[in-house]
């Protein structure tokens, strides 16, 4: 017998529903809700909600984080920052915490001092800081707020930076910065520095020299424009430099600027993609650019596909046996941002060829489920496209339950499952019977006559921040994103409540 016991369980305290009505569940922990609100939160429109709304439950779940725990919040967002390389979301929480009362303390290096160097990054981020407050709060920045901000400039600023990100087209400027926070140089040099910075193009100021402009292929297009001489000097001449990823994002530029696509191949290399921190979604997004532009570059197309099956390398290893389920509902044809062409179908796909390579089985659902035989030796567009043929078979709903029951009338014992969806489950059958499937119910029933100890790990490709399990469920791991390192987020859940200890120990300095 027990004494005092609670009214709701865990999931009945927990249960609501999604936008689709589906059964989903908020997260019990404030820190674990704010967390998936913020990772890879784009604070765009999306399918299902407004940047208005997503900006409101970022605000909404940050608060109840702060209750619970306020030096974490800041923790979180550092970790945002510098682990998963988000940028502007960590500037939303760093402004939210220096205008709430819960942060203040008598110590005179207050926590948004202590944590804004952490969390601001690179030079144009002390300008999103400021912008962030002026859209969220208006008037003058905190006191805190703007000696964090000092405090981060005062440690990037050289010429190289200051001369990059002058952001004059923005809002706020750099100039803006230096005028709001007033950064007191460290020594005479950098003195020197700031006077040239904030003087040196001013007519009342002749005797100040201004910084001279930074010698980087952004400036040579700037200067050159976007023409075939700029690319070739910066493909050619050894004074510049072209970085891979600049080399990737730029190839539809180069193209229809008139450079041959031979001298264009002959400069990448497919060394450079196995030492190069980019996974194959980096190169698929250029790969799709060109297709989408209509520009026909047999050779660099083919560079693409080679370098997307090499930067598969980068992807974790260790994933055992795995099966893997991608959401092809009518809502997974939503694209990534408002900027990307790329749909979330895409990427779903994309990351189920990827992890064919590992050996995983794949599998695609709409109204039904059906699975797609995959050979380890076969390119990973080639898988992809098999996945995504599937599309018209399998219909558009979101029975995301049916992966679950052909697992376990199968009999396939398998360690993970992975699904890659929006997180918009329901049962489409609803409405012919009073009994709804849910993933909880059959992944209950899965491992109850298959493989007992099997974990589920749901990839959340939008981040509306619904969970189809209860927080906490056994063996359960809802991560948040469609970042191209999700998968190596996967090796972080194995511990229920891992990546709150994971942020909560996280030491940026």
């Amino acid at each position: 017998m027990e004494f005092n016991e609670t009214k709701q369980t865990l999931a009945d305290a927990t249960r609501t529903t999604n936008h689709e009505g589906g059964e989903a569940f908020e997260p019990a922990d404030p820190r674990l809700a704010l967390y998936k609100r913020t990772i890879n939160q784009l604070l765009e429109d999306s399918y299902y909600e407004s940047d208005e709304e997503h900006l409101a439950a970022v605000v909404q779940r940050f608060d109840a984080a702060a209750d619970e725990d306020p030096e974490f919040v800041l923790k979180l967002a550092a970790y945002a920052r510098q682990e998963l390389y988000l940028r502007d979301i960590p500037q939303v929480l760093l402004v939210l915490a220096a205008n709430d009362d819960r942060f203040k303390d008598d110590l005179d290096e207050s926590l948004i001092r202590e944590w804004a160097p952490a969390i601001i990054q690179r030079m144009d981020e002390t300008a999103t800081a400021l912008a962030v407050h002026d859209d969220l709060f208006g008037g003058t920045a905190p006191w805190p707020l703007r000696r964090g901000i000092e405090d981060a400039l005062v440690e990037m600023a050289d010429a190289y930076t200051l001369g990059k990100y002058t952001l004059s087209r923005r809002e706020v400027t750099l100039y803006d910065v230096f005028n709001r926070v007033h950064p007191e140089p460290v020594d005479e040099q950098q003195e020197e520095l700031f006077e040239r910075f904030m003087r040196g193009d001013l007519d009342d100021y002749p005797n100040v020299d201004p910084l001279p402009s930074p010698n980087t292929w952004e400036t040579v297009i700037s200067d050159w424009g976007n023409t075939q001489d700029a690319w070739e000097t910066l493909i050619e001449n050894d004074e510049y430099t072209l970085p891979i990823f600049a080399s990737i994002r730029n190839l539809r530029n180069m193209l229809q600027a008139g450079v041959d696509e031979e001298v264009i191949v002959d400069h990448l290399d497919l060394e450079a993609v196995r030492h190069a921190p980019l996974y194959p979604f980096r190169y698929y997004q250029a790969y799709k650019t060109l297709q989408q532009a209509g520009i026909q570059a047999p050779a660099v197309e083919s560079w693409l596909e080679q370098a997307i099956d090499v930067s598969v390398e980068h992807v974790p290893n260790g994933l055992g046996e795995t099966f893997v389920a991608v959401d092809l509902s009518g809502s997974m044809d939503s694209h990534l941002s408002d900027n990307s062409t790329l749909t979330r179908k895409e990427i779903g796909s994309l990351f189920g060829a990827i992890l064919a390579e590992r050996g995983a089985r794949v599998g695609g659902f709409g109204d039904d489920f059906q699975t797609v035989p995959m050979h380890v030796d076969a390119p990973v567009l080639q898988r992809q496209d098999a996945l995504l043929g599937i599309d018209e078979q399998v219909g558009h709903s979101t029975n995301g339950w049916k992966a679950l029951r052909h697992l376990r009338e199968e009999a396939i014992a398998v360690d993970r499952i992975v699904v890659f969806t929006d997180m918009q489950i329901w049962d489409s059958r609803i409405r012919f019977s009073d009994d709804a499937n849910t993933i909880r119910e059959k992944f209950d029933n899965y491992r109850a006559a298959v493989a007992p100890e099997a974990s589920l790990y749901m990839i959340d490709l939008a981040s509306y921040g619904d969970l189809v399990t209860p927080e906490g469920y056994e063996d359960v791991y809802n991560i948040s994103g469609w970042s191209e390192n999700v998968l190596e987020f996967i090796e972080h859940a194995e511990e229920p409540g891992q990546v709150i200890d994971e942020i909560d120990s996280f030491d940026p300095f």
